[in-house]
């Protein structure tokens, strides 16, 4: 009795820390604490694992009929102290555990259709036990691969997916059908294996890790796919801004150069004024001629070119509405931020400003965009006024324009945990403001005033 406890006790502390290890390692981007406290919590479950087995596989009869239950409540132990430790919706998490939960069992039902096959004069236990090592020494390179190396870019998919909602219950499945076809024997001793026990255990271990991999694959290839739909779209987006930026720069030139050369006849009409003393005249003259000349201008809100086109783009787009526009940006020319990241940010929150002031019946009509480089910290300020009702509901805007939330706010909270910043949203009755600060990594300290 005391060589099966402590064959079985090697055996599972082994497992549980290697485990351990893949489980933890490929989410170390989203630990909530410290490395020492995420080890304590490790360490914790890793106990907690080595008890519920070793008590429920050396306790005899009495805790084998509960050994459906036994695993049920190390599942739900696992994903609290896992979500204690890891940022990640449930869903994401179970499917984990429950990803790790099949892989150990495959090793475990390997190793025993190989002792069952074999002939020694050695303490079931113990042989067993130094099965499982072998076995899962051979099988660490796969598990390195599965859970280190792909997993690992899971992980790190920015944004939220709703198809971890769905994708635990195939893991789930899986093991419930492994169950009912081996772990009924697995508290059992020793039990005399077929051929046939053998290749349905070897091809379902073979088959499990081959669609982990390849569920892991279509996720990653999947994310790929519409992250680089989103830059393309981004990219366009970008370029059809600063285009319309240069027509604008071509037609205020055109203007200019238009207005330079008719400045000889308002130049006679002035002296003809002046002549005739005509002081009313001349004032409705120059009042009626300033607007031309004003129009001409060429207005530059800052220095940096893709927040400079979105906002020359959008100040057109909102002047064409009769809205209110005021800006005061100081955004140098050169930022430790991506530019798609600038685009995204600023062209969705400006984007979803004027359609809400566009549809508001009632004046005022205003927007207000504030940006400005404070350090090492661009900080980012919209308010305008809008009509349309605010949903909020599960920490959530959801859109008023279709179902769902609202892509903009999720694009920019997704831009914002990237460059670990903040954003606040607030409204009342009338104005809808919101704040972006989004930090730079480098850089120096150097803020070049825009006009």
């Amino acid at each position: 009795m005391l060589i099966d406890i402590i064959s079985t006790t090697l055996r599972v502390v082994v497992c549980c820390i290697v485990f351990a290890y893949c489980l933890f390692t490929p989410f170390k981007s989203r630990f909530r604490y410290n490395n020492l406290v995420t080890a304590v919590l490790a360490g914790l479950l890793t106990a907690i694992t080595v008890v519920v087995i070793v008590l429920f596989l050396t306790s005899g009869k009495f805790l084998v009929k509960y050994s459906s239950f036994g695993i049920v409540l190390w599942i739900i132990t696992a994903v609290v102290i896992f979500r204690i430790a890891i940022k990640g919706s449930f869903f994401e998490i179970l499917f984990i555990v429950l990803m790790v939960l099949n892989l150990y069992v495959n090793i475990v039902a390997i190793a025993k259709v190989i002792v069952n096959s074999l002939s020694l004069n050695l303490p079931f236990s113990m042989v067993y036990a130094l099965v499982v090592i072998g076995v899962l020494i051979v099988c660490i390179p796969l598990l390195w691969i599965l859970m280190v190396r792909l997993y690992k870019q899971v992980v790190e998919f920015e944004g939220n997916f709703s198809f971890w909602k769905y994708i635990w219950v195939i893991p789930a499945l899986i093991y419930m059908i492994f169950f009912v076809k081996i772990v009924g024997d697995y508290w059992k001793a020793h039990v005399p294996t077929n051929g046939v026990d053998i290749t349905f255990t070897v091809l379902w271990a073979v088959t499990t890790y081959t669609f982990f991999l390849v569920t892991l694959l279509m996720l990653i290839q999947t994310y790929r796919g519409i992250t680089a739909a989103q830059q393309t779209k981004l990219i366009s987006s970008q370029l059809r801004m600063q285009e319309d930026q240069y027509q604008r720069m071509i037609e205020n030139v055109e203007n200019n150069a238009r207005l330079r050369h008719d400045w000889r006849h308002h130049l006679l009409s002035i002296d003809s004024f002046l002549d005739n003393k005509d002081m009313e005249g001349l004032r409705n003259y120059m009042k009626a001629l300033a607007p031309e000349y004003l129009a001409g201008e060429d207005i530059s809100f800052c220095q940096n070119p893709v927040v400079n086109a979105i906002l020359m783009h959008y100040y057109t787009v909102a002047s064409a509405e009769g809205i209110v526009v005021t800006v005061k940006a100081n955004v140098r020319e050169s930022l430790d931020i991506p530019d798609t990241d600038l685009c995204i940010v600023f062209g969705n929150l400006v984007e979803n400003a004027v359609e809400a002031c566009a549809t508001r019946e009632k004046n005022p009509r205003t927007i207000e965009i504030k940006a400005d480089v404070e350090g090492r910290q661009l900080v980012l300020a919209i308010r305008n006024t809008y009509q349309r009702a605010v949903i909020f509901r599960d920490k959530q805007y959801y859109s008023t324009k279709h179902e769902g939330e609202g892509m903009g706010i999720a694009s920019v909270k997704r831009i914002v945990e990237k460059n670990k910043g903040v954003m606040e949203i607030h409204y009342d009755e009338d104005n809808f403001t919101v704040q972006v600060m989004l930090k730079m990594i480098q850089g120096d300290n150097e803020v070049r005033k825009c006009r």
